[in-house]
């Protein structure tokens, strides 16, 4: 297990994922809709394509590896739908007959080329993962950016995490489990994650259900890690994380790519979740210091008004906008995330206050907290991103911010 980052900003100049892996080498087929590659070395993650031969996983961790439990969203793919009263979109969600449209109306014009020439060069990445992630970093964030294709995100986000090597070191064989199982120091926790559980999701088709699969999955990954971490335990807003790993990866994979996001200095989620949640201050101090920036208008009514950031932006930064975003948009905004750190959180806000400027300057307290609940109800995921990458500011100006609230907090 790796060690816990600083707390004095978000280190967002790390290179992508650290990976060290030996280079792979293979041949590429298709195989249904995995695509799988014939394997001479296996230093990579597993995938969830149980039904694909153990020698030819999609990056296989190794050929004495178990193939790894199913994500929620291909459990879900296994099972029944109820089609006469309901539809469910590919996530997994149910959505209305308008949300539904949208859906069909996305298929109908996705480009099928594009996504198969996409699928194909994220297929050679992951053979060659070790000399793209330190020699080709430039061209692996223009294609994170560009959004990773459905069939390859789970292995993606665990090469430029790099929890794959959390999971496949030898001294961590049988941990996961060992600490789902281990009684909690403090029993009331267990049972504030039960209740918690209903609220993550409860619009998909898995996570609904009290004692279900997804319900299942969450439980085991918080209780695993309130288990290894006392300290934090849990808080609500990690629910919403795990939820959106588990559509993407299995269960010990959804834990150790949580437990990455939590103590990598890239990510740091575990100082924005300890008690006294001191890194979320610190991302409201940042983002002040951005909308001065960007947006001084806004800015300045929001500060005539008294309205900080701790009024509306939590749940944006404790959740990584889980809580706001439709799910087809947050997983283009989380590619992002895994491959670049907290910045792409402060340009897509930026970019979305900037959006509603002229509204926003128009309202008072109360339509405004309002207003902010919904900042990206209708917008183009695309075009979200689009202006986000508008928002141009330096890491290090960022990494300044933060270091700037912690000496006024010394000071203080």
């Amino acid at each position: 297990m790796q060690e816990e980052g600083s707390v004095f900003g978000p280190d967002v100049r790390a290179e992508s994922g650290g990976v060290d892996a030996e280079e792979a080498t293979g041949s590429f087929r298709m195989e249904g809709n995995i695509t799988t590659v014939g394997r001479e070395k296996h230093d990579l993650p597993p995938t969830n394509a149980c039904s694909v031969p153990q020698n030819e996983l999609l990056v296989n961790i190794g050929a004495d590896a178990p193939c790894e439990e199913p994500s929620v969203r291909r459990q879900y793919m296994d099972e029944d739908e109820d089609e006469e009263n309901e539809f469910v979109d590919e996530f997994g969600f149910v959505v209305d007959k308008e949300e539904k449209d949208r859906e069909l109306l996305y298929v109908k014009n996705m480009d099928g080329r594009k996504v198969v020439r996409r699928e194909i060069k994220w297929a050679n990445m992951a053979s060659d993962w070790s000399n793209v992630n330190s020699k080709r970093h430039a061209k692996l964030k223009e294609r994170c950016r560009k959004g990773i294709p459905a069939r390859f995100r789970g292995v993606a986000w665990q090469l430029l995490l790099g929890s794959h090597k959390q999971m496949s070191d030898a001294a961590n064989r049988g941990t996961y489990e060992s600490l789902y199982k281990k009684e909690l120091a403090d029993p009331e926790l267990t049972n504030t994650i039960g209740r918690d559980l209903a609220r993550t999701f409860p619009t998909h088709i898995l996570f609904r259900d009290e004692g279900g699969v997804g319900q299942t999955f969450l439980r085991n990954v918080l209780h695993a890690y309130a288990a290894v971490d006392p300290e934090v335990g849990y808080v609500q807003g990690m629910g919403f994380v795990v939820g959106v790993l588990s559509t993407q990866m299995g269960e010990e994979e959804t834990f150790w790519a949580l437990y990455t996001l939590m103590y990598d200095r890239r990510y740091k989620l575990r100082d924005m979740y300890r008690p006294g949640f001191p890194m979320l201050q610190q991302l409201f101090y940042q983002l002040k210091r951005l909308m001065a920036r960007f947006v001084p208008k806004v800015y300045q009514h929001f500060e005539t008004m008294g309205i900080d950031p701790s009024f509306y932006a939590s749940q944006w930064f404790m959740t990584l906008f889980v809580y706001h975003f439709q799910f087809r948009a947050l997983l283009r905004v989380w590619d992002i995330f895994m491959s670049e750190g907290w910045k792409i959180i402060f340009r897509v806000a930026i970019a979305l206050l900037k959006w509603e400027e002229k509204r926003l300057l128009e309202m008072h307290f109360d339509e405004i907290l309002i207003a902010l609940k919904s900042l990206h109800e209708g917008k183009d995921p695309d075009a979200i991103l689009r202006h986000a990458h508008d928002i141009k500011f330096k890491t290090s100006e960022l990494q300044a911010y933060g270091d700037e609230y912690w000496r006024e907090q010394r000071a203080a």
